[in-house]
């Protein structure tokens, strides 16, 4: 067989998608189709989902589900380099064949899919084209609290795994975070958490890549809202800031595992203008974009309005054209007024009444 052109199988495969899912542009960012990457579904942990069940799930939040043409779907049961790879592959040869990304895709990532898809884009051309497929087209990624670069709390589950040396109030509060029972007694139970580990998720396909990933990082749950508890145990185990899972310098994109308190040395997660440890450096190829404070982990990707978002990098082109609208506000105060905070914040114009994913998808689509 000819690996390098279409079987003629294959191509009546490729015109059969076609007419039967036609594309109507609704599940578009700036004219590219959307295939969305999920991220770790702690279910799958504790009960290993069905192929089938894996391949039909819907996973990444309504909002990014509603907007997306194709899935690459994944089950946390599994490791990254084994079920995760074989799963993946399974669905993009179907993409390609379809002629999904003939005209370009944009991958939307979330958590650990920011890691899935790294993996995959640094593979994908070595396995379609062993098989006779196209590779996928894909002009930049939007990674939503991405996971790519590992975070402590699965460092602390790896740890805390069937170990007497972690101590047991440690191994509860992680545990608890992440919704696991750490005593398990295999290892391979964790599954794709013993990848997550900070030193192994960044030594994972780390080799430059061309596609522009835009990263978009938040800062967690206030003490009320759900997660508030979990957020007071992150912070304990996550140094510098982090969304309840992810810590900053995975989601910003940073190039080391710094404890960083923002994405940028000059503006907060709040928006305040000012000084800051940002990061040192940043992954080839990665853009923090938006930060915002009122947003947790999983909230970020549902169409839920929570609060102002604030920006890093702004009007310019990586893949996509990034142009937010903005505006600063400047607050002093008169001499009696010792309890108003001062200074200047820059924010996203609409951020304050659009949510943070419906801000992102109609930016970006323009």
């Amino acid at each position: 067989m000819n690996k390098n052109k279409f079987t003629a199988a294959k191509l009546l495969l490729f015109i059969f998608g076609i007419l039967l899912f036609p594309r109507t542009g609704i599940s578009q960012i700036a004219g590219y189709n959307v295939i969305s990457v999920h991220g770790l579904i702690l279910s799958d942990l504790v009960s290993p989902p069905s192929r089938d069940a894996v391949l039909n799930r819907r996973s990444i939040g309504n909002f990014w589900a509603s907007h997306s043409e194709g899935f690459l779907n994944w089950s946390g049961a599994d490791r990254l380099e084994g079920g995760i790879a074989e799963i993946v592959f399974e669905q993009a040869k179907q993409h390609s064949a379809n002629g999904l990304c003939v005209a370009g895709c944009v991958l939307v990532t979330h958590s650990t899919g920011d890691l899935v898809s790294r993996y995959f884009m640094a593979n994908q051309e070595a396995w379609l084209t062993a098989e006779g497929y196209e590779p996928l087209n894909i002009v930049a990624t939007i990674d939503l609290a991405g996971a790519g670069g590992g975070t402590e709390l699965a460092d602390l589950a790896v740890a805390s795994a069937n170990s007497f040396w972690v101590p047991l109030p440690l191994k509860w509060a992680a545990g608890a975070v992440l919704g696991l029972d750490l005593d398990v007694t295999d290892y391979d139970e964790l599954g794709v958490v013993i990848d997550l580990r900070t030193s192994a998720a960044r030594n994972t396909a780390m080799w430059p890549s061309d596609i522009p990933r835009l990263r978009f990082s938040v800062d967690g749950a206030e003490l009320l809202d759900p997660l508030g508890p979990a957020k007071v145990v992150s912070e304990k185990i996550i140094p510098g800031k982090d969304d309840t899972v992810v810590p900053a310098h995975s989601s910003c994109g940073s190039a080391s595992p710094e404890p960083i308190k923002s994405c940028s040395k000059y503006v907060d997660y709040y928006g305040k203008l000012g000084s800051y440890k940002g990061p040192e450096g940043l992954l080839h190829n990665h853009f923090p974009i938006l930060m915002a404070h009122k947003y947790d982990h999983f909230n970020m990707i549902q169409d839920d309005h929570r609060g102002k978002s604030t920006f890093v990098l702004n009007n310019f082109f990586a893949g996509l054209n990034v142009d937010f609208q903005t505006y600063t506000k400047t607050v002093t105060r008169k001499w009696w007024e010792a309890w108003k905070e001062t200074g200047t914040w820059q924010y996203v114009k609409e951020s304050d009444e659009k949510s943070f994913s419906r801000l992102i998808y109609e930016t970006l689509n323009n």
